[in-house]
């Protein structure tokens, strides 16, 4: 076993600690001024090298600074440069292809360039109303709905570049790259032997086999609810380019759709519109329920700014009698073309 006895001799030694150096002439006084020194001298050296970095335009002259914004008016187009000094500043221009600017707010810098191309960009497009034009067409001819390819040159349409295409449906006529049609299925529908709705198929199928494949389209059938063609994968809230393959399935979506329950218009109007068309071709045989002119003042504002236009065309029996309402209103609003069809004169296939 290990003693525990410990010799004073061998405490003492144990206890001894190395010796630390002393420097009699070091003070903490000096150790002080020391520090000071070496911090002035830095300090100074970085004042010495530091320049500011200089921001922004670097001294040159301001440049005004806010939001286009495009209006539409009476006399014209109004454009507005809101949030510069001095407060908004507009020009009117019943030229929709160019903007004209105001010298006041339009220095000579490469930002005044840029603020005019970007307002040339936000300046309306109304050339494919001016194709379909307004009016009403109670005319008496056939409803051949093989269109024409239409005119010169290409269209860039909503959808892509192609070629702009005319094209008629129950003997309305409109022109652009992009189509909808929204066709009501309610159960009047089937009157007269269902002609009214063996002719509007027939009609249908006919102006989507006259699209070229570089036009776009989708169909709506409604009666209490809106039924959209779906794609392959079963997407039905997109346009379908108008290829082969997608007219042949646009055929036996047709062709399967059946008339009956009731009729309720708004939502597949909003559904078309969703689609943001160039043409929206509109087929009813009923007035009821009558749309209120807020609905209507809702459809236009939706067609302004989608710049579509909406042709429609009334399914009734007997010879007109009326000034076709509300249905004829909703072209008038949009520049496009209302027609009325006696229902008692069609034959089914």
């Amino acid at each position: 076993m290990e003693s525990t006895d410990q010799s004073p001799e061998r405490l003492e030694r144990r206890d001894k600690s190395l010796p630390r150096p002393v420097n009699p002439k070091w003070s903490d006084g000096r150790a002080w001024m020391i520090s000071c020194v070496i911090h002035f001298f830095l300090f100074t050296t970085i004042m010495v090298l530091w320049r500011p970095i200089t921001r922004g335009t670097g001294g040159e002259q301001d440049r005004p600074v806010g939001i286009a914004v495009v209006h539409q008016t009476n006399s014209g187009t109004e454009y507005f440069l809101s949030g510069s000094e001095g407060g908004p500043s507009n020009a009117n221009n019943s030229d929709s292809s160019a903007a004209a600017i105001p010298s006041s707010v339009m220095p000579d810098s490469q930002g005044a360039a840029a603020l005019e191309s970007l307002l040339s960009d936000l300046a309306p497009n109304d050339s494919k109303n001016n194709a379909s034009g307004a009016g009403t067409d109670t005319s008496d001819t056939g409803l051949s709905g093989v269109g024409n390819s239409a005119g010169p040159g290409k269209s860039t349409g909503k959808f892509g570049a192609g070629d702009k295409t005319k094209t008629s449906f129950l003997g309305v006529e409109g022109a652009g790259t992009s189509f909808v049609y929204v066709l009501d299925r309610s159960d009047s529908m089937n009157v007269n032997s269902s002609a009214p709705m063996s002719v509007a198929k027939r009609e249908l199928s006919n102006s989507i086999d006259s699209l070229s494949e570089d036009n776009q389209f989708q169909i709506v059938f409604y009666n209490e609810a809106p039924i959209p063609l779906s794609s392959i994968r079963g997407v039905s809230n997109r346009m379908h380019f108008a290829k082969e393959a997608d007219k042949k399935r646009a055929k036996q979506f047709i062709r399967a759709m059946i008339a009956n329950g009731g009729t309720e218009h708004l939502s597949a109007l909003r559904m078309g519109l969703s689609f943001g068309p160039d043409v929206l071709f509109f087929m009813t045989d009923a007035d009821e329920p009558r749309l209120i002119d807020a609905q209507l003042q809702d459809l236009q504002e939706r067609a302004l700014r989608t710049q579509t236009t909406i042709h429609t065309i009334e399914f009734r029996a007997g010879p007109q009698t009326g000034n076709g309402g509300w249905i004829r209103s909703l072209a008038e609003m949009t520049k496009g073309t209302y027609r009325y069809v006696d229902v008692e004169t069609l034959q089914p296939e």
